[in-house]
């Protein structure tokens, strides 16, 4: 027999025990990374967290006969994006359950009656607690841990969902790229040739200079994002220099870069160095050794996530997210990077696909994200 219980938004102890479950959940699995538990406090508490200032959101969580928790869900609703797209659409975010049907039906019903009081009449989900990539989509394809700020999920959870009524709402796709076989010297040539042609530069990102930064790439975000994408409107500056300041952490000046026409900003391409590798290690402490830790794995970093790749519409098909990866390429072969992974591409990004799997790239993993109309 299970109950479901509806968190206090406000309680550092709920949301502790939110968190707390995935660790009981993944125990023993060697390919789960903790999010530092800290950093994930402090988004579901509200802080660094923009999808929250949107709109409402509630906790859920599903407790066995002896009160122990067995499953998890947020919902939430993001008002502006229903503002400018028109939808009555909320969302789900951060499940987790035991494989047990009847525990994943109270999470469901309880999101779901709680979305329907407020006037939606659709869910999609899962998404990221902070509108990130960070644990979006079920992965249905691919196995092995994950990649920085990508998911990673039990492989029944997509049974789950599909049984409760939920649909395939869009795929998010990884590729992964060995640098070592990448021809630098024949995409030197095409690059060059479509930057003469074309008349624009690719330069690293200036992190001295972030707030001048986040004004080029609103300005390439709004100019490129298309009409079709249902979870995702452009973010205000602030929102992205909010964003600058979550991934700071991780940024040494290497594997962003801004594409400029003279200078007008057309795309940029973000990336980080793997430190997933490092957080596996330290299951998502800091104290007693999570900082030891943290310092003497960060060199030992092999792995680089392109994570956002954006170009304005009428510079696309022109090689622009070409010639950005061509730049990353250098920088990885440098530093010895063995391994390159560009996620999470949507599939209908078809632009971005082209291009990386024109420069190499092999599709191996797939974060899928559902729907239910109600």
């Amino acid at each position: 027999m299970y109950i479901v219980k509806q968190l206090k938004n406000d309680s550092t102890s709920d949301i502790s025990k939110f968190i707390k479950l995935e660790y009981k959940l993944y125990k023993g699995d060697l390919n789960w990374t903790a999010h530092l538990f800290i950093d994930t406090k402090a988004v579901l508490y509200g802080k660094k967290n923009p999808l929250f200032k949107n709109g409402e959101h509630v906790f859920f969580m599903v407790f066995d006969e002896k009160n122990e928790p067995v499953g998890r869900i947020l919902a939430g609703i993001d008002a502006q994006l229903n503002a400018v797209k028109g939808f009555r659409q909320g969302y789900f975010s951060m499940f987790e359950c035991i494989n047990d049907y009847k525990a994943a039906v109270l999470l469901f019903d309880a999101a779901v009656g709680w979305l329907k009081q407020r006037g939606m009449n659709t869910v999609i989900g899962p998404l990221s607690p902070s509108n990130s990539d960070d644990r979006k989509g079920f992965l249905v394809k691919g196995e092995g841990p994950p990649v920085l700020l990508n998911a990673y999920t039990k492989d029944y959870y997509a049974a789950l969902v599909e049984k409760y009524g939920f649909s395939k709402n869009d795929d998010h796709l990884a590729y992964l790229f060995d640098p070592a076989e990448f021809n630098l010297k024949r995409h030197e040539k095409v690059v060059a040739f479509a930057k003469r042609r074309a008349h624009y530069t690719v330069d690293r990102l200036n992190k001295k200079d972030l707030w001048a930064e986040s004004k080029d790439f609103k300005e390439i975000i709004d100019n490129s994002i298309p009409e079709d994408w249902d979870y995702l409107v452009a973010p205000t500056r602030e929102g992205i220099m909010d964003e600058f300041k979550n991934l700071k952490q991780f940024y040494d000046g290497h594997f962003c870069y801004v594409a400029r026409a003279g200078t007008r900003p057309i795309g940029f391409l973000t990336a980080l160095p793997d430190y997933f590798q490092v957080l596996h290690r330290m299951n998502g402490k800091i104290l007693p050794f999570g900082w030891y830790k943290f310092l003497r794995y960060r060199k030992k970093i092999d792995c680089v996530r392109a994570f956002t790749q954006m170009v304005v519409h009428d510079y696309q098909k022109k090689g622009v997210n070409h010639a950005m990866y061509l730049e990353l390429y250098r920088d990885a072969v440098k530093m010895g990077i063995k391994s390159v992974e560009a996620s999470c591409v949507d599939e209908k990004n078809y632009e971005s696909r082209l291009s990386i799997e024109k420069s190499g790239g092999n599709q191996y993993r797939t974060y899928r994200t559902y729907r239910y109309n109600f």
